[in-house]
């Protein structure tokens, strides 16, 4: 028996966002007051939502805010794009930097606490975690450089390159690269593409997911948020159906179909699978299997 169309609609709506306007606001104002490190140390930096709640896929189960705080005086980069005469003209342009990615960090982490106090802030691997009365919601920060990729230099006037952060994870050193600003523009550019269908249906799986989690159907780590928005969005502009059974069916057999190992993420530029993700092709198929047995059994969960 299939999924009604009344439970399938009630899995496109969005979380509230109200809070999570609020977290993020009062987070940047923190970081970007006259009192902060940062800004008596007079570095360029943005403060900018990611994930969720940037994108419009949030959804009720959804709490925790994820904001980047990205580096800009100086950044990182890859070259391996270029000519070697480009290449000779970028190293011949651009000095060394004095202030890096480590240099932030402890900048960004002493402004959060003498802001919200060292009990509220919490290192982790992956990102600051705040956690404070003082915000409706948790904060999950990415502390981050600008990252480059380039395409193009000729000089300081005339370059071009993708832009993304770079990061590194405290435990183990290793190096993270993402482009959360182009993951951005390509879902919207996917949403029109859709006719506004896009991230409705990203929030629809998303709670397809957490209803498969809470039946015990699936484990809550087989499947991130991030990695499901990534799914769909290889998934025909075509498939995006107005009536929402067709679009789920035809969404879900596209999918298995579909050859996984050429997907990319989100922003176009690095793979699903393979180095930049610990995601796998085989933990995809047992999902999608499970929004098949979702569809196929809807009375049996």
């Amino acid at each position: 028996m299939s999924i009604p169309t009344s439970q399938l609609e009630t899995w496109t709506n969005p979380g509230a966002d109200d809070s999570a306007t609020t977290t993020y606001n009062r987070v940047k104002n923190g970081l970007e007051s006259s009192e902060s490190v940062l800004e008596e140390k007079e570095k360029s930096y943005e403060v900018y939502l990611q994930g969720s709640y940037k994108n419009s896929t949030n959804i009720y189960a959804d709490s925790d805010v994820d904001l980047v705080v990205q580096l800009n005086s100086t950044y990182r980069r890859d070259l391996s794009r270029l000519s070697s005469t480009q290449k000779s003209k970028y190293k011949d342009s651009i000095s060394k930097a004095s202030y890096g990615w480590e240099d932030f960090h402890a900048d960004v982490v002493e402004t959060l606490k003498d802001k919200y106090g060292s009990n509220s802030v919490t290192e982790m691997d992956l990102a600051v975690v705040l956690e404070t009365d003082a915000l409706p919601l948790t904060a999950d920060i990415v502390v981050c450089q600008q990252y480059r990729r380039y395409r193009k230099f000729k000089n300081l006037s005339e370059q071009e390159y993708d832009e993304g952060i770079v990061f590194w994870n405290l435990s183990t050193d290793k190096r993270l690269i993402s482009y959360p600003k182009i993951h951005y523009e390509n879902g919207a550019e996917k949403n029109d593409s859709t006719y506004g269908r896009y991230r409705e249906t990203v929030r629809l799986f998303k709670n397809a997911r957490s209803y498969l989690v809470s039946q015990g159907a699936i484990s809550e780590d087989l499947a991130s948020s991030f990695y499901i928005e990534c799914l769909l969005y290889n998934a025909p502009s075509t498939k995006y159906k107005h009536d929402l059974q067709n679009r789920y069916t035809e969404i879900v057999n596209w999918l298995v179909e579909a050859q996984l190992k050429s997907f990319k993420c989100q922003n176009g530029i690095q793979d699903l699978f393979g180095n930049t993700t610990e995601w796998t092709t085989g933990d995809a198929r047992k999902f999608i299997q499970k929004l098949v047995d979702l569809w196929n059994n809807w009375y049996d969960y």
